[in-house]
């Protein structure tokens, strides 16, 4: 049983419900809009930038779905084809989960890194570039593609039929209280006490696994966030995070649970066939996270079944590091919560494009990949 993928997704996502209740998400939304609104001409790259950062941050690409109305809104007040900002923002915020220290896709992977001598900084120094990278490749491509607004006659012919609203949908939500802005500073704070944990471990001087650090960060700010921010204990399972959080709990209970023994049974023979295979072309090993993550819809998931599998395979550092970025493959069928949501959202038709997620994501991780096997020469 993964149990240290599902204790860090459980302690992770109960704190993010916590500063959710609090406001804090909102408060962060808040600010994302207000950059948005700000600058609508760059929205093709802000767009995938602030769902990037949010998923960092928080370690979910739940946290994304809360800006992707804002993002539809202001690419379509300004004439740029809704479909572009919105591909990007989903396919940035699903790498963002393998560059985010707190996720559990990247738990699963400093779990087997750790023991081969990779620091948590040097394991950074690869993903972070790798994922950032990609995230850029998704946002120049998306923005290719399809017409402008104006050319486009589906559009046109909405906007004829009174199928779209310029009007802007703007939340008349309550004023940010200062309890949310505590919940985010707490919660910001708690992420960089992880950090630092990791990062500085001899320094330190302790000895504690990149698990309990953050399973014990992140239950106890929990905890600290209830009191100042006066959030009802009764509250916390009503988060909208936290039933997605459930969700993703099950998921890596049952299937990684399921496949890990499925396979586990028969990693003789795997290594046999497959372990001269991938040191021939090491490469093979993102194809294998690509494709697995595209039918588990979950990152974690992926990372907890195929880590321990590679590293059991004799499968080098450098070529799990440079790999890890392609378990972001969600989008590659439409029925992942956030893409789903995304073209939901969008009332111009923008969307008729056949899949505008899958170019983006794919050319992403084309170029990240070979770029990590770079990165990870010069760290390693």
């Amino acid at each position: 049983i993964p149990i240290a993928v599902m204790l860090i997704i459980m302690a992770v996502i109960l704190a993010i419900s916590v500063m959710q209740r609090a406001g804090g998400m909102a408060y962060m939304v808040k600010i994302t809009e207000r950059i948005l609104r700000n600058h609508p001409k760059y929205i093709n790259f802000l767009a995938p930038a602030s769902t990037f950062i949010l998923t960092v941050l928080t370690g979910t690409g739940y946290s994304a779905m809360a800006v992707l109305n804002v993002i539809q809104q202001v690419a379509k007040e300004n004439g740029v084809r809704p479909s572009q900002p919105l591909s990007s923002a989903v396919v940035a915020s699903q790498l963002a989960i393998t560059a985010s220290p707190i996720s559990a896709a990247t738990a699963a992977l400093y779990l087997t890194l750790e023991p081969m001598g990779v620091s948590f900084g040097s394991a950074l120094m690869v993903i972070v570039p790798s994922a950032a990278i990609a995230a850029l490749v998704a946002a120049f491509v998306a923005s290719k593609q399809g017409v402008e607004l104006k050319d486009d006659p589906i559009f046109q012919e909405r906007v004829k039929k009174g199928l779209v609203s310029f009007e802007s949908p703007e939340e008349k939500t309550a004023r940010t209280t200062k309890e949310a802005k505590i919940s985010v500073w707490l919660f910001l704070a708690s992420v960089v006490f992880i950090v630092i944990m990791l990062l500085f471990k001899k320094q330190i001087g302790h000895d504690l696994s990149s698990r309990d650090i953050i399973v014990i960060t992140m239950l106890f700010i929990a905890f600290v966030m209830v009191f100042p921010c006066k959030v009802p204990l009764e509250d916390i399972k009503k988060s909208s995070i936290f039933v997605s959080g459930a969700e993703s709990f099950i998921v890596v209970l049952g299937i990684t649970w399921l496949s890990s023994t499925a396979i586990g049974v028969h990693i003789p023979a795997v290594k046999e066939m497959a372990g001269e295979l991938l040191k021939e072309y090491p490469a093979l090993l993102a194809v294998i996270f690509f494709g697995t993550s595209a039918v588990l819809f979950s990152q974690g998931a992926t990372a907890a079944l195929l880590m321990p599998i590679a590293a059991s395979l004799g499968v080098d550092a450098g070529t799990i590091l440079a790999s890890f970025v392609a378990v972001s493959a969600l989008y590659i069928t439409n029925i992942y919560p956030t893409t789903a949501f995304a073209i939901s959202t969008d009332d111009t038709g923008s969307f008729i494009i056949n899949h505008p997620f899958f170019l983006p994501g794919l050319l992403s991780i084309v170029v990240s990949v070979p770029f990590g096997f770079f990165l990870a020469k010069i760290v390693l």
